[in-house]
Formats: structure tokens, sequence, C-alpha cells
């Protein structure tokens, strides 16, 4: 049996292999991609193309699905399937998506994370689930990853420039999105953007699940991917 290739983009400052059980690894390759090695999005670029991949299918979790989104409009890959997991489609509240992270907050968090990042990743550890009616155990069991800090602030410095209504969705995969109701990192609603410039997408809300429905929802999302991908 072929295996199919699967891109793997884990969200900001979390371990990148966090999406790996998601799939059954008999039936497919992972390749899980770290970004936080590269100092910015163009050395990003550069890697990514130097790794010469042909994914079948890209899946992406926060920061990781708004840079799979990019890569794709920027014709790097040509997937068959795309998975999005709680991306924003703008990171920090704008005019056009109110529904986001405060301007002020955002600059209190990047503040906080130059000064003490350890105690930063902590906070947003639990932030990522309150709400979640399985917060208290997730909180003890996610992965932070805490090296490569002064990357991250460079990829924090990303999530607050890029918009994704900058991107050119015409050429887009079918694509599954999900996203957890009750998220106060990336609000709900923001999947909805997606979910309208995406032309043949099928969005899944998630209720009672904050930033981390592939944690939280584990055996619900590998059933729901597994269909999707054999369609």
């Amino acid at each position: 049996m072929n295996k199919k290739t699967v891109l793997c983009l884990s969200g900001w400052a979390q371990k990148p292999d966090s999406l790996n059980l998601l799939f059954d690894q008999n039936q497919f390759n992972l390749f899980n991609f770290d970004y936080s090695n590269f100092a910015n999005i163009t050395d990003f670029f550069k890697g990514i193309k130097e790794a010469k991949l042909k994914p079948e299918i890209i899946i992406g979790w926060s920061l990781g699905g708004q840079l799979a989104c990019r890569l794709i409009a920027r014709q790097f890959f040509f997937p068959q399937k795309l998975i999005l997991i709680a991306a924003p489609f703008e990171f920090v509240k704008s005019a056009r998506i109110p529904a986001a992270m405060p301007k002020r907050s955002f600059d209190e968090f990047y503040a906080n994370f130059k000064n003490n990042p350890n105690k930063t990743l902590k906070t947003f550890a639990v932030l990522m689930n309150i709400r979640d009616k399985n917060a208290a155990y997730l909180a003890d069991n996610l992965d932070v990853n805490e090296k490569n800090h002064s990357n991250l602030v460079s990829w924090l410095e990303e999530l607050e420039r890029f918009s994704c209504f900058d991107l050119n969705f015409d050429s887009f995969p079918r694509t599954l999105i999900f996203h957890g109701t009750n998220d106060l990192v990336v609000h709900s609603s923001q999947a909805e953007f997606f979910k309208n410039k995406i032309k043949d997408s099928e969005l899944e809300l998630i209720n009672n699940c904050g930033h981390t429905p592939h944690i939280n929802f584990i055996q619900e999302l590998q059933e729901r991917i597994a269909g999707f991908i054999k369609i």
C-alpha cells in the first residue's frame, strides 16, 4: 500500500509532532516541519522549498494552519486535501475582523514573552484551554516547546502583521476546518472566513472546546479526518 505524505504544521510554541496522533502511521508518512527553527517567514519559505516535499495532505493547527494556507496560495504545494484546526484568519483585531485579539492584549503578551518566555508560555497553555470541558487535564498535558525563543518572537510579529485577506484562495484543494466554539485564542467566527473563501470546504464547529480540539476530541477528529481523506 502506498502511503500518502502528510505535512504537519503545529501551533506557535508547540512541539512539531503535536498532530501525529490524528493519523495512523501505518497508513501515512508524516513530515513534521518545525518552522520555529527559522528566524522569519523568508527563511521558512526557503527552508520548505529546499526540503523538496510533495505532500498529498497538509494539516495545520493555529499559526501552522495559517502558514499552510500561505504555502498553498504561493503554490509551494498542490495537495489533494487541506485540514485546518483553529487557524487565525487575522490574529489581531482589525476593522475587518473585530472578533480577534485586541492590539493592547497582543502587545502585553508580546512584551511578557520577551521578558519572561517560560512563564508566559505556561500562561499561554492555560489560555488555550480556558472554557474547555477538559481544561485541567489539557493544561497538565499540553506539549510546550521552550526552545528558540528569539525565533518565536519573530513568529509572534508575523502573527500580528499578516492577514489571510491578502491570499488568493482560488486554487485551494478540498478543505476540512475544525474550530472550538469556546476558543479564546482565535475566535471561532474566524473559521467562517476560511469557509467562505475556500469554495470546496467543510466547517466543523466543536462545542465545549477551546483552542485544542485535536487533543480534547481526538477520537472524533481521527474518525472525521479518516473519512474526509477517503472521499
